[in-house]
């Protein structure tokens, strides 16, 4: 055999390298091939690989399916009772075939490598979501907004709770400012140096929700990452975690839930460890949860471990004094994102104080911007908003014998209508709406609306 190799090379190289001829002879065989395979150096060369895969010391050989082919072969194959990993490669004197040569690998060794780097990564993915909760700052960017009575006897309350312990509930509909109040409190408290974790109970399956909260060890279930996962209660250690639609939490989490109130613990799924926990809790709710509690669709104990502080976000529609500075609030902010300057003439503005507003804060959020940046003109006027549009699909007028809720849910109906004839799916919608997934789910229910789109 030409010696156009080094065997001092070879040998150094930690990739077995078997060499075989165009009869199929090993012609060269490197140490560490000797190691994965477990064959003597010595025996192997000079033997046929025809006759060494029908003893069954080889189940197959990728070197003889190159000799076969003239082309690259990868495969995984069985070597005395060992797996390896072989990648073999045809070598040409010019367009003549002189060799294969064949690269193997320890399977078992590769199995370990991959194990090691989930795991790395996992701990990584740990680390990192710490790092990320650990690094709130304050946001003065918070739209806490408000002009009437009603909101400002609600931020007195929440500056004075901000500063103890207590849990907090906050009820409200869809869209008040839940989130935003949550996280003013977060920022205005003694944890505001702590991380501020959310979750919303409505938008995962029973399964996930608890592998969220309270994380899981390696192997918990199927699928769950190497070395495990910290859940939101761990995360939120020493700062603050909002659960957005409570209502929602399935009855077998709100025991858990309330252990970790009651001894401030928590143990993660598939593991036996108790981990102290000091995480305040806010909750978040549009839903009556006294009248949950009474249908037992809710604890009773886990209400009023919640609700140690009550507080009532009103909707939009009982606040008109509010929605002026909201829209100059929010004008403002679109304004400065887009590098804009446009205004709102007096018809308009009239026009979105005396509309309901059903989706409240979040919806006007979304119509400024929707008028901004869809509208040409400087200055936005009555006829460029949406509320205009509405209109033309049926208005909502006063009947005898309706309230006001009755003319809100027959507004939000047409309303809702309307945005699904617009719609190919549930994503669209929620992108056009500016509303959650999960809110639409439930406001079609409630107004026994199908979603067909």
């Amino acid at each position: 055999m030409e010696m156009f190799y080094s065997e001092k090379i070879f040998d150094a190289i930690t990739v077995g390298i078997h060499i075989i001829d165009t009869e199929g002879i090993t012609q060269y065989y490197n140490k560490r091939c000797q190691e994965i395979e477990g064959i003597r150096r010595e025996w192997i060369i000079g033997r046929s690989m025809h006759e060494l895969v029908k003893e069954g010391v080889y189940s197959k050989s990728a070197g003889l399916e190159v000799l076969a082919t003239k082309k690259p072969y990868a495969t995984t194959q069985r070597v005395n009772d060992r797996y390896i990993y072989a990648a073999s490669v045809p070598v040409f004197d010019k367009d003549r075939l002189i060799y294969a040569v064949t690269s193997v690998v320890d399977m078992t060794r590769l199995e370990d490598l991959e194990r090691q780097c989930n795991e790395l990564k996992a701990i990584n993915e740990n680390i990192q979501m710490k790092l990320e909760a650990l690094s709130v700052r304050k946001d003065p960017n918070i739209p806490l907004v408000f002009k009437s009575k009603v909101m400002e006897t609600i931020m007195t309350l929440a500056k004075r709770v901000a500063q103890v312990d207590s849990n907090i509930l906050i009820e409200g509909e869809s869209g008040v400012g839940k989130g935003v109040l949550s996280k003013w409190i977060q920022e205005n408290s003694r944890r505001d140096r702590g991380p501020f974790m959310k979750i919303d109970c409505s938008s995962l399956t029973e399964s996930l929700i608890e592998a969220e909260l309270f994380g899981y060890e390696e192997g918990a279930f199927t699928g769950a990452k190497k070395a495990g996962k910290l859940g939101l209660l761990e995360l939120a250690d020493q700062g603050t975690l909002f659960l957005d639609e409570i209502g929602e939490l399935p009855l077998s989490l709100q025991a858990k839930l309330l252990r970790v109130i009651q001894d401030r613990v928590i143990q993660r799924v598939g593991g036996t460890e108790l981990i102290s926990v000091n995480t305040r809790i806010i909750a978040a709710t549009n839903r009556d949860l006294f009248e949950m509690v009474k249908k037992k669709e809710f604890r009773e104990d886990l209400y009023y471990r919640l609700r140690v502080v009550p507080i009532a976000l009103p909707p939009l529609r009982e606040r008109k004094e509010d929605v002026v500075p909201l829209v100059k609030h929010f004008l403002q902010k679109v304004n400065e994102e887009y590098d804009l300057d446009k205004t709102m003439s007096p018809e308009a503005l009239r026009a979105l104080m005396e509309y309901p507003w059903p989706g409240n804060v979040r919806e006007l959020e979304n119509e400024i911007e929707r008028a901004v940046v869809t509208t040409s003109a400087q200055r936005i006027e009555k006829h460029h908003l949406f509320l205009e549009r509405a209109a033309e699909v049926g208005g909502v007028f006063i009947k005898e014998g309706k309230t006001f809720k009755n003319h809100v849910n027959d507004y939000e109906e047409k309303l809702l209508l309307n945005f699904l004839g617009k719609t190919k799916n549930i994503s669209e919608l929620s992108n056009l709406t500016g509303l959650e997934k999960s809110t639409l789910r439930k406001k079609a229910k409630r107004l026994n609306v199908a979603l067909d789109f």
